[in-house]
């Protein structure tokens, strides 16, 4: 039987104990508990347990890899330059093959295809 909690979401819908698949970069870190609306699905983590996936992706060496960079320009091309501790991660070298394409408007997704 569910576990019905006595808060609700901020929707307004019912919160119910769960478990739920925990990913960062793609990276799966297993199943953990959560809490999750049964109006509108949002899923909401506690702090000891957000603790432990911090602890977690810190150990692994991939917490705070995002960065904010800047476009330049190379003859009549643009230039975006992959900091050095995301090509670490991604085993991206000199000579890479990479594949960029767009997803939306306002994103662009980087495919590492091989060296």
């Amino acid at each position: 039987m569910e576990e019905i909690l006595p808060y609700e979401c901020r929707c307004g819908g019912k919160l119910k104990k769960s478990q739920t698949n925990v990913e960062f970069f793609g990276i799966d870190l297993g199943i953990k508990s959560c809490e999750i609306c049964t109006r509108c699905g949002e899923e909401y983590i506690d702090q000891e347990v957000m603790k432990e996936v911090e602890k977690e992706i810190k150990k692994r060496g991939i917490f705070g890899l995002e960065r904010n960079i800047q476009v330049t320009k190379s003859g009549n091309s643009l230039v975006i330059r992959i900091p050095p501790e995301i090509s670490k991660f991604l085993h991206i070298k000199y000579k890479t093959l990479l594949r960029l394409f767009p997803t939306d408007k306002k994103r662009i997704e980087i495919e590492v295809l091989g060296t």
